[in-house]
């Protein structure tokens, strides 16, 4: 998922709530999980139990943090984390 394709998911989750964009959601959270995003704010954004709006403030978040470490590029010291 390219950095533009996950502000605009962000966009559509505030749009068309969570349930809407669940498949979306699952790849963005496992790309973010590989590029380092903190697993905690991974966590809370796909917990359906979690108020709403935890949960979009996290997925703000997430997008942010995602797309600096895909602008990045890989880490050097730890290269798994690469996409």
């Amino acid at each position: 998922m390219t950095p533009t394709t996950a502000i605009e998911l962000a966009e559509s989750v505030v749009e068309d709530g969570f349930g809407a964009h669940r498949a979306a959601l699952a790849a963005l959270a496992a790309g973010a999980r590989r590029q380092g995003v903190s697993d905690v704010l991974v966590t809370i954004a796909v917990d359906p139990t979690e108020p709403r709006a935890v949960r979009e403030r996290a997925l703000g978040k997430i997008v942010a943090r995602y797309a600096n470490a895909c602008e990045a590029g890989p880490d050097p010291v730890r290269p798994e984390l690469a996409a």
